[in-house]
């Protein structure tokens, strides 16, 4: 029966191969039914439950992959689900994506399965990435390569030296990162048929540690070279390498720096000045539905304007760039046509990866030889399918990372909504609950007849008073800072003139206030988000700027509302900042992305800092 069940799955995905269609999820579903109880049936849910990628009817099948799994004693198929169930679970679900990780890896480990614990390895990389762990990050890549190494997997190997050194890179452990690159880059340059995208990829990587380190000779050749593997490729992705190239021509020439060599490096290869590198990205095929691409086109215009000192061509263009975004903002429809993309592609490569899989366990096993040479011909024409499969993966990478971040967003999104909600409530306690508590207790104090024999009564009297006032006085601040009434009552004017009078009191530097324009009403989740932006630059002012000066300014003009927070204090490079002022930079950005608005920062080594926000506003 299993071996009968195995021939009807194999024979519906080589009529899929050859046919070009891609297999149905509600027709796998109904044919996993009529499996028998077996490890085909568990590798079956195991590939639902990637092909649905996450919630809860994802976790459902990994669940009963587990199930059954446990049932047959497979410790193997055990140790798959638990990496599954590691995929299935959101973002906000951290504990549980390393708990499954690790009950994954402990069942790897026992039975000796290295492919199965490197991919355990490389998984949690990625995950810890995505989280912003890169110290975490760096030692499970390490981890996963020294785990292939074991079994001599040179394309595992390759594909873990790129992520491993993008984790370098974002350390800033530039000469290690250019080492890994290098490593990789010798394994693809040597595969049959070459992948330009894969190498392209890593010639960008390279070019970007280069101009880090300041050698913009060796940066321009790994540009090119990228640039001209995308080109072979066809591949979208030579805007950004034409973009690269123009930028770092910019960089230099607003440091002086002597542009002769780079320049003459760009000729070598075609292109005369960064004007014609721009209008080569422009005439990329592909643009029109990829917005961060045209951005970053425009940016690079807009500096080359402001170089060359035409500002009303550079004002224009950024009033079109606002223009673009609004007009594109993320709605439902756009995450839910992402995700259908990134779903359709998933399939595809499950239903390969089904077929490796099923073909590499019956190797194992006498009486499935007959059964291999009777399939060697759908066989063949599978091989065919996923080699076709495989170059279209590749070139909907840029597609699936895009649909990943729409989906950080969302989580982001969330997760903001409930910090505000806990923010009110535990305010509301404070000032409710232990604020009345405490008012209360000095009533009850008040009432006491106080009457020692020692002198100390009345001081110990008058001792306890003030400590209860100052208890009460500490437990209002804590409730105003949290969610502070004067938002509500008086609305957002009124709130931020207050946070930077008390700022100004509190702390050594001078902090103003000004407001421009007729003041426009936002709702009230607006409002928080504001008040909560500018709470969050003034603290990292206190934290880190050792400023003199500092501004706040909302100006409201018939079309946008932009607030600006500046001052004068030592500024730093935003492509150097460390994690922990990271963090609260990430959070202004997230907020104002919630809110319908964009965010710019500006900043250098002691010139101070400027963050700017801009909302579009609606007509009244």
């Amino acid at each position: 029966m299993q071996v009968k069940g195995l021939v009807i799955f194999l024979f519906l995905i080589s009529v899929r191969f050859a046919s070009a269609q891609t297999i149905e999820l509600d027709s796998l579903k109904e044919a996993v039914e009529s499996i028998t109880d077996d490890s085909l049936k568990t590798e079956s849910y195991l590939r639902i439950a990637y092909l649905l990628y996450a919630g809860e009817e994802s976790e459902m099948y990994a669940y009963k992959a587990l199930d059954l799994a446990k049932h047959l004693k497979n410790p193997q198929l055990i140790g798959k689900a638990y990496h599954r169930l590691a995929w299935c679970h959101g973002w906000d679900e951290m504990d549980k994506k390393t708990a499954y990780l690790d009950s994954a890896a402990s069942i790897f480990s026992r039975i000796g399965d290295i492919y199965g614990l490197g991919n355990v390895y490389d998984t949690k990389g990625t995950i810890l990435m995505e989280y912003g762990s890169l110290k975490e990050a760096d030692i499970s890549y390490q981890q996963a390569y020294e785990t292939y190494s074991q079994i001599g997997n040179e394309e595992r190997k390759a594909g873990i030296l790129n992520n491993w050194a993008v984790a370098k890179y974002s350390l800033g452990e530039i000469d290690e990162s250019i080492e890994k690159f290098n490593k990789a880059l010798e394994f693809r340059i040597q595969e049959k048929p070459i992948s330009d995208i894969d190498i392209a990829r890593i010639y960008q990587g390279l070019g970007e540690c280069y101009r880090m380190k300041g050698d913009l000779e060796m940066a321009t050749v790994n540009y090119l070279k990228g640039y001209k593997h995308r080109e072979a490729a066809k591949n979208i992705g030579m805007v950004e390498s034409l973009v690269s190239l123009a930028s770092m021509i910019y960089d230099a020439a607003e440091q002086s720096k002597d542009t002769t060599q780079i320049v003459n490096l760009m000729r070598e290869n075609g292109f005369e000045n960064s004007q014609q590198l721009i209008q080569s990205a422009e005439q990329v095929n592909g643009l029109d539905d990829r917005i961060w691409m045209q951005e970053s086109i425009m940016d690079v215009k807009r500096r080359r304007f402001v170089l060359n000192k035409d500002f009303e061509s550079a004002y224009e263009l950024l009033k079109r760039q606002k223009q673009i975004l609004e007009e594109n903002k993320l709605s439902e429809g756009s995450l839910e046509a992402i995700a259908d993309l990134k779903m359709k592609f998933e399939k595809d490569q499950l239903t390969i990866k089904l077929l490796e899989n099923e073909v590499l366990n019956k190797k194992k096993q006498d009486q499935v030889t007959l059964l291999i040479v009777s399939l060697s011909g759908m066989f063949l024409i599978s091989v065919i399918g996923f080699l076709y499969y495989q170059n279209r993966m590749k070139a909907a990478q840029i597609e699936l990372n895009e649909a990943h971040r729409e989906q950080q967003i969302v989580s982001m999104r969330s997760m903001l909504e409930g910090q505000e909600k806990e923010r009110s409530r535990i305010a509301r306690d404070l000032h409710d609950g232990l604020g009345n508590l405490l008012s209360t207790l000095k009533v009850n104090i008040g009432s006491l007849q106080i009457n020692f024999d020692d002198s100390n009564s009345e001081k110990i009297y008058g001792t306890a008073s003030q400590m209860i006032d100052e208890a009460c006085t500490e437990v209002r601040k804590i409730a105003h800072e949290m969610m502070p009434q004067a938002l509500k009552k008086l609305g957002l004017r009124k709130a931020l003139e207050d946070l930077v009078l008390k700022m100004d009191a509190a702390h050594s530097f001078d902090a103003e206030f000004h407001v421009h324009g007729a003041e426009r009403k936002f709702d009230d989740n607006t409002n928080v988000m504001l008040f909560r932006i500018v709470q969050e630059a003034l603290n990292n002012i206190v934290k880190y700027a050792n400023a003199s000066e500092v501004s706040v300014q909302l100006t409201y003009s018939e079309d946008w509302f932009d607030l600006t927070i500046e001052d004068d204090g030592v500024g730093f490079d935003p492509q150097k900042i460390d994690l922990e002022k990271g963090m609260g930079l990430k959070s202004i950005a997230f907020r104002t992305e919630f809110i319908g608005g964009t965010y710019d920062l500006n900043s250098r080594p002691g010139f101070g800092t400027l963050v700017s926000i801009s909302i579009p506003l609606k007509p009244n």
